[in-house]
């Protein structure tokens, strides 16, 4: 289960309840919490590509792997971000895209590759596998007879002894940087919030 991180906005005094704020109070509050919430989602994007070889447009907006899945509105003051959480294919960080049996490098950390002897990259049916594929292509896999392995926590059965293998889901790298721009978020919202204040005037 995903925690709840919970962003204060500081540097406005109120003994009255939020529903009862003035109109342009609860407007200056909503632009600033989705305007953090844009500002913190694309933060994230930029550490989390630090972190993995992935080209930049993967996680555009657009693309609907890191997006802002929730927007303040009327009295609800929560904005969201979300990362999928479906489990990348390590097919994504392979050097080249021709399938091989021969072995694959793998670079999932910039600079860090690692070459695969035993897997080899296939070509996957649309649809056949719950993967965010690079160009319908799988790494795989293939277990000897009898072979075992300690942890399957990155491994999808094919068929037989057949493995596509996978990395880290976009939640999952969410999750390793997301209390290292709470901080710097906070900060951003609070001074987002009284500079609308200030600049509508509000008193």
């Amino acid at each position: 289960m995903s925690e709840a991180y919970v962003i204060a906005i500081e540097g406005f005094a109120s003994d009255r309840p939020f529903e009862t704020l003035p109109a342009a109070i609860k407007t200056a509050a909503r632009r600033a919490v989705n305007r953090t919430a844009d500002r913190a989602r694309t933060d994230a994007a930029r550490r989390m590509l630090q972190q993995v070889k992935l080209p930049p447009s993967y996680l555009q907006p657009s693309q609907g792997r890191l997006t802002v899945s929730k927007r303040a509105s009327g009295d609800d003051m929560e904005a969201i971000v979300t990362g999928r959480q479906r489990p990348t294919s390590l097919a994504r960080f392979a050097r080249g895209n021709a399938p091989s049996k021969t072995g694959v490098s793998v670079e999932v950390a910039p600079g860090f590759a690692r070459f695969m002897r035993r897997a080899f990259l296939i070509r996957l049916r649309a649809g056949s596998a719950d993967l965010d594929t690079k160009s319908n292509l799988g790494l795989a896999i293939r277990l000897k007879p009898g072979e075992r392995i300690e942890s399957k926590r990155q491994m999808i059965r094919m068929k037989g002894n057949l493995y596509l293998l996978y990395g880290p889901s976009v939640d999952q790298l969410f999750n390793t940087i997301r209390e290292d721009i709470a901080p710097d978020t906070q900060d951003f919202l609070s001074a987002e919030f009284l500079r609308l204040v200030e600049l509508d005037g509000i008193q």
